[in-house]
């Protein structure tokens, strides 16, 4: 098993609100769930922490991978939507994402990873008419063009 970039220090002092996690086992658990999520979406990540050619990316994925645990530790009961009413007040609060209190990565945390980032045979851009010298040439009709 691959060493984990985050820890969970990473994740707890990035807290932001209350109930931040008290388990440090457990918060290693998701890290390394989010961590094998990000190396089969992204197969070249490991490489290009490890070539150090992007200084910031060791510290963008600790963020990222904070986030998508945070996620899942505010929300772990996968709720979508909650009330609490207390005579004539009451609170809302959505959670977003497709699937609240899942392991996910949004589009923005994979733009931050995929920045700068190589992945032959992706995306790519054809010439058409790179080697075009004109209509064939008929060499029966001594013209470029045959009935």
């Amino acid at each position: 098993m691959a060493e984990s970039w985050t820890t969970p220090a990473d994740v707890i002092d990035s807290w932001v609100g209350g109930e931040a996690p008290d388990n440090p086992n457990l918060v290693q658990v998701w890290i390394d769930r989010a961590e094998r999520y990000l190396r089969a979406r992204i197969p070249n990540l490991e490489d290009r922490i490890t070539s150090g050619d992007e200084p910031d990316l060791l510290d963008s994925v600790k963020d990222v991978v904070a986030a998508m645990v945070g996620r899942v530790f505010r929300n772990p009961d996968g709720v979508r939507q909650e009330t609490t009413t207390a005579g004539p007040y009451s609170e809302n609060r959505t959670y977003g994402g497709e699937l609240p209190g899942s392991l996910f990565l949004t589009d923005s945390e994979l733009g931050q990873l995929l920045l700068g980032a190589r992945f032959p045979g992706q995306a790519f851009e054809i010439d058409p008419l790179e080697h075009y010298a004109g209509p064939p040439w008929h060499p029966a009709h001594g013209s470029w063009w045959w009935p």
